[in-house]
Formats: structure tokens, C-alpha cells, sequence
């Protein structure tokens, strides 16, 4: 296969370099490309290569003259454990103080959110990255939820997570009966990827596992129960 553009570059004065910087374990690649337009907008661009695909996907752009006082001069990027793209550059960033020479600086930035959670499998679940400390949320602290009943749950907004597809979570349930059973599906789909029913009336029942996000659907069928979740990492 011969060399193919990775943008339409029509306009460009050029591109200083394309640097192949990471492959995530879903098969997305990631490379930044320095691309000079005129004068100081010079711009560190960051595409994504889909598995078998031959497109790249403009993820985010850093511009010369703005996001840098100067022109960008050079760059990578990586996908950090929780998603995010992580950026390193040589730029001369505002409003830092000027204490080299020229200006330039070693900078980065951090974008959340831009690609699914990773793990090389350590601690925790094996492909989960746990939390410093489980995340609560008043809604969810002992939550009565009438029989036969869901509701949708936004983990990010409620819970404060980064955005993920899918958590460890905790139920912690309690009902007035045995066999009342709580659920975390995924919203409009399948209810039950992680299930817990209770045992003994009045007695909590706790279980630790994985639920769909950002958004998932907690249910209850059988019975009411009070429902508590703690959103321990994601993967």
C-alpha cells in the first residue's frame, strides 16, 4: 500500500511531522501530526485510525497563536487507563511566566472521555481500574424503589465518574422479603448484566460487579426494596 494523506491537506504550507503514538487495546490508533498553516498557526492535531478502517478521525486540534503563544513545534499523545487523551507538546504556553529563551516549553493537557477505559489487568477485577475510593451519591443511599419499577441512571452525572462503558459497581439492597431481585442493565436494552436477590427479610445483601455505562438501568421486580450503589472503577 503506498502512502495515502491522513486529512485533506489542500491550503497547508505543510506538515512538520506525523508520529504514530498509541494503540489502545481496542484496536484505535492514535497519532499527532504538526500542521503549519501560515505564520504562527502552526497546530498539533491528534487523529484516531479505527480497526480496518482508512480514515482518521480528527479527535482534537491545538492551535498556534492560541492554545500557544507560537507555533506548536512538536507533539505525541496516549490514551491514559481511564480514557482520557493525554497530550505532550513544545509550544510557549499563555499565561505562564516566559523563563526559557525562546519561549518554548515542554506543556500538556488532558481531555477525559475520549476513548473507553483500559487495563493491563492489575488490581481490582482483572481489565477494571478501581477508584482511589468508591464514589456515592445521595440519590442512591438507601433508594426505595417500588416493585416492578426502573430508572435510568446517568453514572457521570450522578456519581461524579469519568464517562465509561461500563463500571464496577456495588448494590447494597434490603426488602421486606426473600427473592426481591435488583438489577443493572443497559438502558433500552437487555436488564440483567449484573443481578442481586435478596435472602432474608430485613437482612442487606451486597454484590460487587460490572454494570453497562455512562448510563445504566437500575430495576427492581419481585418487590420493593431500598437500593444503595457505590461505583467503585470502571472497566
Amino acid at each position: 500500500m503506498a502512502f495515502q494523506p491522513i486529512a485533506n491537506y489542500a491550503g497547508l504550507e505543510h506538515c512538520l511531522n506525523a508520529i504514530g503514538s498509541f494503540v489502545h487495546q481496542n484496536g484505535n490508533a492514535y497519532t499527532a501530526v504538526i500542521e503549519k498553516y501560515g505564520g504562527v498557526r502552526q497546530d498539533l492535531a491528534v487523529y484516531c485510525l479505527p480497526p480496518g478502517s482508512t480514515t482518521h478521525r480528527l479527535v482534537r486540534r491545538w492551535i498556534g497563536g492560541a492554545d500557544s503563544l507560537a507555533q506548536i513545534a512538536a507533539g505525541g499523545c496516549a490514551i491514559d487507563q481511564a480514557g482520557a487523551l493525554v497530550v505532550w507538546a513544545s509550544a510557549v504556553p499563555p499565561g505562564q511566566p516566559n523563563v526559557t529563551k525562546t519561549g518554548f516549553q515542554g506543556v500538556w493537557d488532558r481531555i477525559p472521555g475520549v476513548d473507553q477505559p483500559w487495563s493491563s489487568g492489575g488490581g481490582g477485577m482483572t481489565g477494571s481500574v478501581l477508584f482511589d475510593a468508591p464514589l456515592s451519591s445521595p440519590q442512591w443511599d438507601g433508594r426505595a424503589m417500588p416493585a416492578d419499577t426502573g430508572v435510568a441512571v446517568d453514572i457521570p452525572a450522578t456519581f461524579g465518574a469519568p464517562s465509561a462503558s461500563v463500571y464496577v459497581i456495588r448494590f447494597i439492597a434490603v426488602a421486606d422479603a426473600p427473592n426481591v431481585r435488583v438489577r443493572a442493565g443497559r438502558v433500552g436494552g437487555a436488564p440483567d448484566y449484573l443481578t442481586m436477590n435478596t435472602q432474608v427479610a430485613g437482612i442487606e445483601v451486597h454484590i460487587q460487579g460490572r454494570a453497562p455505562g455512562p448510563s445504566c438501568h437500575v430495576s427492581v421486580v419481585n418487590g420493593p426494596a431500598k437500593v444503595w450503589i457505590r461505583v467503585l472503577g470502571i472497566g
